[in-house]
């Protein structure tokens, strides 16, 4: 990678929360992405015992990671304290059919929040240190993370000073269930930035201003490669 190139992923990162950089193998292995990885951060191998972590349909299913089919706007590693800093996804054998990725970033997800009736008392709620999540089962899961907000800052900024965690499906009973099935609707109606990855293509998210997600996909070979990273 160039420096140039580098300066221009750092930059999207910082206006809009990710960036995709083409083509930069036909098809990427463990070994290269680890090394591209490395230029934006500290690889993460805390969950599942490795830093490169393949992204696959599996038969009996399991995490996001694990099966076919959509996955709803998320956070990464929001069931620990302190969730890693970027996410990337190396692109080796894309889906047939979709599978294509979904991108918010968390500043359009509070504006959504506020634009409704209910949006300030739902906000209100998400920002309290109330909610956790237990980690999947495919980590050893089980636990559940002390109780932290959702949503903190603001709009300010470029990309806003908002960051977010989140995850609809392990997040444990909260008193603010009525905050957290408001969240989840806007969420729903989003209208986030559709990114159709190719071979070799990598797509970088800042994982704590950035909501991602899957459409459905049917495709078995579909093959994605997920790398974690400390920034700081």
């Amino acid at each position: 990678m160039r420096p140039t190139e580098k300066t221009h992923a750092e930059d999207g990162l910082a206006t809009r929360g990710w960036v995709v950089l083409r083509g930069a193998w036909d098809v990427p292995t463990h070994a290269q992405a680890l090394r591209f990885a490395a230029r934006f951060g500290r690889p993460s191998a805390r969950d599942g015992g490795r830093p490169v972590w393949e992204v696959r349909p599996r038969p009996l299913g399991g995490t996001f990671s694990q099966r076919s089919g959509p996955v709803p706007l998320h956070t990464d590693a929001q069931y620990h304290p302190d969730p890693e800093d970027l996410v990337c996804l190396f692109a080796v054998r894309p889906a047939a059919d979709g599978g294509h990725s979904l991108l918010l970033p968390a500043r359009r997800a509070l504006a959504a929040l506020r634009a409704r009736p209910d949006g300030a008392r739902a906000e209100a709620a998400l920002r309290r240190p109330q909610w956790s999540w237990t980690t999947p089962a495919v980590f050893a899961g089980g636990r559940a993370a002390p109780p932290l907000p959702v949503l903190t800052g603001d709009l300010t900024g470029d990309l806003g000073g908002a960051t977010v965690r989140w995850r609809p499906d392990n997040l444990v009973p909260a008193e603010g269930r009525a905050a957290a099935e408001t969240f989840t609707g806007v969420l729903a109606r989003a209208d986030p930035e559709e990114v159709r990855l190719t071979p070799g293509d990598v797509l970088l998210i800042d994982n704590r201003r950035t909501l991602h997600g899957r459409t459905a996909f049917g495709d078995p070979r579909r093959l994605m490669l997920r790398v974690r990273l400390w920034s700081r």
